[in-house]
């Protein structure tokens, strides 16, 4: 299993790249066209919008595997060991729930969207739409491994299935992380 995730971490990385790299290269050519010839194209926007929207989703799903979104750590650092495993389990649940859900329905939407016609590219639009139910059930699928994660980890077990962070990423957002201040 790790060594699934791994590859799919790595995918993921590729992919952002490329996006990224792709975004680069379009706007620099939308500001020379538009600067030099007094003209540009008209899909350039619309395509680095696709290439945001698609990199934003396959970051938030990194960040659900890796359990690093943002988050408010004031009351959960009152609890003690045990509860805050059990926070997490609860958590993770609510979030795989919704994931699934609107996976679910995104999957429909997406679907729909196919006879819909971006304007510049000519594009249909399931290509951004579709990047939500995916990353969704990407979600929805790394908050069930956590829990369980947590699960073994509160029986006292340890899981090594995880893959980790540092591999993927430069830092992270919780505070358990952070570099000591001292």
């Amino acid at each position: 299993m790790r060594g699934l995730l791994n590859l799919l971490c790595r995918i993921t990385q590729v992919v952002l790249f490329a996006c990224m790299l792709g975004m680069i290269v379009i706007m620099v050519s939308l500001v020379f066209t538009r600067y030099v010839f007094s003209w540009s194209p008209s899909w350039s926007e619309e395509v680095t919008r696709y290439l945001m929207i698609w990199m934003v989703m396959l970051g938030a799903s990194t960040l659900a595997l890796f359990d690093d979104h943002i988050t408010l750590y004031t009351l959960v650092e009152k609890l003690g060991p045990r509860a805050r495993l059990i926070q997490a389990i609860l958590v993770r649940l609510i979030v795989g729930a919704v994931c699934a859900l609107t996976a679910w329905t995104g999957f429909k939407f997406a679907h729909s969207m196919w006879v819909v016609i971006a304007p510049g590219t000519q594009w249909p639009m399931t290509i951004p739409t579709v990047s939500i139910p995916i990353t969704m059930t990407l979600i929805s699928l790394f908050s069930a491994l956590l829990v369980v994660h947590d699960i073994l980890k509160f029986s006292g077990r340890t899981s090594n299935v995880l893959p980790v962070q540092g591999d993927y990423m430069d830092g992270s957002f919780r505070p358990i992380d952070a570099p000591d201040s001292d």
